[in-house]
């Protein structure tokens, strides 16, 4: 698996995280701190697939 795949990977995998504690929202199951984790996560995970992209186009 190549940098950028890893990276696409890793992407959404977070996004589906971020997904799952946004529709905890509203019930007894939410945690604004998971939820606020989840989402810097998917964030960071954008940023390395936008530098993996940018890395292989070089």
């Amino acid at each position: 698996m190549t940098e950028s795949q890893d990276a696409q990977r890793r992407l959404a995998e977070a996004s589906r995280i971020a997904t799952q504690e946004l529709h905890k929202q509203g019930t007894p199951d939410y945690d604004r701190r998971a939820h606020q984790r989840a989402v810097e996560a998917e964030r960071k995970a954008a940023e390395a697939v936008r530098a993996a992209g940018g890395a292989q186009q070089r």
